[in-house]
């Protein structure tokens, strides 16, 4: 596959189908906390990628598979608002299933009326916002020159306006960056603007860019969640898929993790295999050299060749 990935268990979008609908690491953020690596094409401008080719493999994939799916997800390793045809594929995903859309974006573009529109029929849009800060949201997301954290927010209040589908908004915190009173005082007063449906906390659970972008423990995460009221929870780990895969191809395995760094265990719940199955495979595709490991937050971690 080449737009595609998965099915993976999301922690919020239960068995998710991921398309990646951009050009890797091409986005208006170059984030410390990125779990795919820097940003190699910084941009805002938006341009015509694939859209075709990406709707026929979607068809395909949908006619072959019985797998069942709780969400097709518009994401990948870039921002995928960069495309234009983004409104197409989600028009022909209407058409090819009823499997709800859901996109994953960063949020930058949001201001932009037509783009805006090009997502008016997906499911479920889930924006991110790090900082209510603008020096906060500069040093985490590091946006291109121009762009300003009250055009960011101003898209996500437009949004909220105009688009009849739910919203949950992400939240990466930070030890040490966006995590004090005066941060999350500043997030809370924009979450009430705003009035997503849902917040989503995170935290740097996985090798990121900068060393310096630290994750908090549970507890701390929890007490943040409390103290951004009602609707805010701490993004909890996937159930394992009920239909397991039984057989897997070590390309599966090295696709998945040229995507983004995965524990074993992660490895062990999106194929539904035994964790010592899986334990065993990713030493000797380590051994062969066909994949890298790393050790992050006291966890092993294995990730393929465009992340290393």
């Amino acid at each position: 596959m080449t737009y595609l990935f998965g099915p993976v268990p999301s922690r919020r979008l239960g068995r998710s189908l991921g398309v990646d609908l951009i050009p890797r690491k091409t986005c208006p953020y170059d984030c410390v906390y990125c779990e795919v690596g820097p940003t190699t094409r910084q941009t805002l401008k938006r341009f015509e990628y694939q859209a075709e080719a990406i709707i026929r493999e979607l068809a395909a994939y949908l006619r072959g598979s019985a797998a069942a799916l709780d969400f097709i997800t518009l994401a990948g390793s870039g921002e995928p608002t960069l495309n234009l045809g983004i409104g197409r594929i989600i028009a022909a995903v209407k058409e090819i299933t009823d499997t709800p859309v859901a996109i994953l974006t960063n949020g930058a573009l949001l201001h932009h009326p037509e783009v805006r529109r090009d997502l008016a029929h997906a499911d479920v849009i889930l924006p991110s916002l790090d900082s209510a800060i603008e020096a906060t949201w500069r040093a985490m997301d590091r946006p291109l020159p121009g762009m300003t954290l009250s055009q960011m927010i101003g898209g996500l209040e437009a949004l909220r306006r105009e688009y009849r589908g739910r919203i949950w908004l992400e939240i990466m915190i930070l030890k040490g960056w966006n995590d004090s009173r005066e941060e999350l005082s500043a997030l809370r007063r924009v979450i009430e603007k705003v009035a997503p449906d849902q917040v989503q906390l995170n935290t740097a659970v996985r090798p990121v860019v900068e060393d310096a972008a630290q994750p908090l423990s549970e507890e701390e995460m929890q007490a943040v969640a409390d103290f951004l009221g009602e609707g805010a929870e701490v993004i909890a780990s996937s159930p394992r898929p009920a239909n397991a895969e039984t057989a897997v191809s070590d390309a599966r395995f090295i696709e998945m993790l040229a995507r983004r760094p995965m524990t074993a265990a992660d490895v062990a719940e999106v194929l539904g295999l035994p964790l010592e199955l899986v334990q065993g495979r990713l030493e000797r595709l380590c051994t062969s050299g066909l994949i890298c490991h790393t050790l992050h937050q006291k966890q092993d971690f294995y990730y393929g060749q465009f992340n290393s």
